[in-house]
């Protein structure tokens, strides 16, 4: 991948809504762009391909304080789901409705990893298991419209939040 499509790329991601995961891999991404470069360039072509990597820097929008609000708030809304029923599910009964905080179905489990997906209340469909390690929030479920019902199906007991 060039260096002009990375940049079409992210380009694109960001005229969409931006979710945590979009700005992450924007954060990402800018930052290859920015340091890497090929080991065997000349000078001529490491001074090329800074200024390259400048512009792409240049032209993505920057992370600051808005971006930050929107995942301290998508967070900072998230619920325990330390009740789940006999079935591993949270919530306990009926669904949970995403909400304009989050664009994005987030788990973080506090007391071990599980395998967890989710499933939505239109469809009847669940989006396949994913492995949440202990301790740090994974996205279960990407680009999930606002006022989407649904709930957590997990593959055992477990505690934690869940941000949506």
């Amino acid at each position: 991948m060039t260096t002009k499509d990375m940049i079409d790329t992210l380009s694109a991601m960001w005229r969409k809504k931006p979710s945590t995961v979009a700005i992450s891999t924007a954060i990402a991404c800018m930052t290859t762009l920015m340091l890497a470069g090929p080991a065997h360039a000349s000078a001529a072509g490491k001074a090329n391909l800074l200024s390259t990597q400048k512009v792409a820097l240049q032209s993505a929008p920057e992370v600051g304080a808005n971006e930050t609000a929107v995942i301290q708030s998508c967070y900072g809304n998230a619920k325990s789901y330390a009740d789940m029923n006999d079935s591993f599910t949270w919530p306990y009964s009926g669904y949970a409705k995403t909400t304009s905080s989050c664009g994005d179905i987030n788990l973080k489990p506090s007391d071990r990893g599980v395998y967890a997906q989710v499933c939505y209340r239109r469809t009847g469909t669940c989006n396949g298991l994913k492995w949440v390690p202990v301790g740090s929030w994974k996205v279960i479920a990407s680009n999930v419209l606002d006022g989407t019902e649904f709930y957590v199906d997990f593959d055992r007991r477990g505690a934690g939040l869940v941000a949506y």
